[in-house]
């Protein structure tokens, strides 16, 4: 290709271009790549209207924007991951078209969580002696309907028929948490977890409120400890416990982690918000009108 000056009628002057030589193979070539480009899009597209309508929407009518969005735990089984977005979030492609972003912390912690709440055994720490008590008549009557409650969180009674009502049960056992080397911190427990665990239980005159402790995960989970009712101390403890544990903001993950991470949610009882309520999932778009 030349460049030569040439000029006009008016005197100014111009460039003229002369081609010495035009090679088309280049433009072939990246028409044709572009052309399959194209056709990959396309089928992609196709695809994933396909299981779109297969889970009843329409993606040809407007129904992909108007459909209402569900998701349940097992669409987290059929999520692929995109990848890690600024060390702290998963973004993951729904089989539906959507595109979700889930806090990895989050995450993590529901599941140590609810771990926790299920598989921790609660130690025993004998009295010396037998520990008397005052109890309403109700506390009295709950806690022996549910004695297997109360000895699953790590307390032991001692019943005497022959004391006045009110008085009839004695502490033998306390639980306890943390033996101090460890690296876990230790919990304390007392008579008012007793009274704590009667109200969670339905006893009349308990004195236990979980506003009163302050604790998201108290308010959310007290009780709730899948097949065990769980003292709202110990829900506060494994809180504190699944975090610690947990991956972090900044964490840089492999592919197989965040798959991981993804999949077990799966397992959970309530995996939409870690223990102090933080959202796990959130939806950013559907991605069909995109593709």
């Amino acid at each position: 290709m030349k460049t030569n000056e040439s000029q006009t009628r008016s005197g100014d002057t111009k460039d003229e271009i002369i081609w010495d030589k035009f090679d088309t193979s280049s433009v072939i070539r990246k028409s044709r790549m572009a052309r399959k480009i194209k056709t990959k899009r396309e089928l992609s597209r196709d695809q994933v209207k396909a299981s779109w309508k297969k889970n009843g929407g329409n993606a040809d009518n407007g129904d992909v924007e108007n459909k209402t969005l569900s998701l349940t735990k097992d669409d987290f089984l059929s999520m692929t991951v995109i990848g890690q977005f600024n060390l702290g979030f998963l973004l993951a492609f729904g089989h539906d078209g959507q595109l979700w972003i889930l806090d990895q912390h989050a995450c993590d912690e529901i599941y140590n969580f609810e771990k926790l709440c299920k598989e921790t055994k609660i130690h025993e720490q004998n009295l010396i002696a037998p520990l008397p008590l005052e109890l309403s008549p109700s506390e009295e009557l709950c806690i022996r309907e549910h004695m297997d409650v109360f000895e699953s969180n790590g307390f032991r009674f001692l019943y005497n028929e022959a004391n006045a009502p009110r008085h009839r049960l004695c502490l033998t056992a306390l639980p306890y948490s943390g033996s101090g080397g460890d690296g876990k911190k230790a919990y304390q427990f007392g008579i008012d977890d007793v009274s704590a665990l009667c109200s969670l239980l339905g006893a009349d005159g308990g004195s236990f409120s979980s506003e009163s402790m302050g604790n998201n995960a108290v308010r959310r989970h007290a009780g709730t400890g899948g097949a065990i009712i769980r003292l709202p101390k110990s829900v506060a403890m494994f809180a504190s416990r699944a975090c610690r544990s947990s991956v972090m903001i900044g964490d840089h993950l492999s592919r197989k982690k965040m798959e991981i991470i993804i999949t077990r949610l799966r397992e959970l009882d309530q995996p939409w918000n870690c223990p102090h309520g933080r959202p796990t999932i959130r939806h950013i778009k559907c991605l069909i009108s995109e593709l």
